[in-house]
């Protein structure tokens, strides 16, 4: 079962609302060294927010839309099949079967901010006191203990895994939105092309919302960003990086 077409614009909307919020708050607290543990109540909202979407999203592919009490196969971390209510469902669930699958934990990708920065957003995200992930858990119980973990950095990255998840899923509603909101660059290939590709024809791909970009092959995003291949990029990318290659 995917998703219908309506949830699939929500969640592609909604990302839209957090990005431009994020935006806006770089307008005050422009991304730097110094402003990276910068934090509001406003970010703290937000980086909720973004989390919550993206477990939400997590558990209703994993479930098959499923109502939450009801039990689901799942893989354990024991590498056997378990049995578990939607309800119980958590971030290991959605790790081995869902996260690793898309290969995310080590996927990079590019934020379009001057000088360009590169992240590699699911790394430690789920690190004791310093994972993005740790972190949402800890404010959704104490947001008064936790409230200033909710930091520009933080909600950098959690933004960051939460593009990154769009635009590796595979559904094809997914691919038919990506498409709509002009997510990929796709040469004018028609959306149902556009999903065939992703899957046949990956390295073909590029992706970007206003804030990120990245490629279908990670190794496309390098450390060092002057061998990068021009490419399989944008225009957007070498506006920001300022040159082609010979590569």
């Amino acid at each position: 079962m995917s998703q219908s077409p309506d949830d699939v614009e929500f969640i592609f909307r909604s990302y839209q609302v957090f990005e431009q919020k994020l935006l806006d708050i770089f307008q005050v607290f422009p991304l730097s060294k110094e402003n990276e543990t910068a934090w509001s109540p406003e970010l703290v909202n937000l980086f909720l927010d973004i989390n919550s979407l993206l477990d939400s999203v997590s558990r209703d592919i994993i479930s098959k839309g499923v109502n939450s009490n009801h039990a689901v196969q799942v893989i354990g971390n024991k590498g056997s099949k378990i049995s578990k209510p939607v309800r119980d469902l958590n971030i290991e669930d959605f790790e081995i079967n869902l996260f690793s699958g898309l290969k995310l934990l080590d996927y990079r990708i590019i934020v379009y901010m001057y000088p360009l920065l590169v992240l590699t957003p699911y790394k430690n995200y789920r690190i004791q006191d310093n994972g993005w992930w740790d972190i949402y858990n800890k404010l959704k119980h104490n947001r008064i203990k936790n409230y200033n973990k909710a930091n520009i950095i933080n909600t950098l990255n959690a933004l960051a895994g939460l593009f990154l998840f769009l635009v590796k899923y595979k559904s094809e509603e997914f691919s038919k939105a990506l498409t709509r909101f002009k997510w990929v660059k796709s040469g004018g290939l028609k959306p149902e092309f556009v999903h065939e590709g992703r899957s046949t024809e990956p390295y073909m791909f590029w992706y970007e919302s206003e804030l990120f970009g990245t490629h279908e092959i990670p190794e496309n995003i390098p450390d060092d960003l002057s061998i990068i291949t021009p490419s399989l990029t944008s225009d957007k990318f070498q506006r920001f990086f300022g040159r082609f290659n010979s590569n």
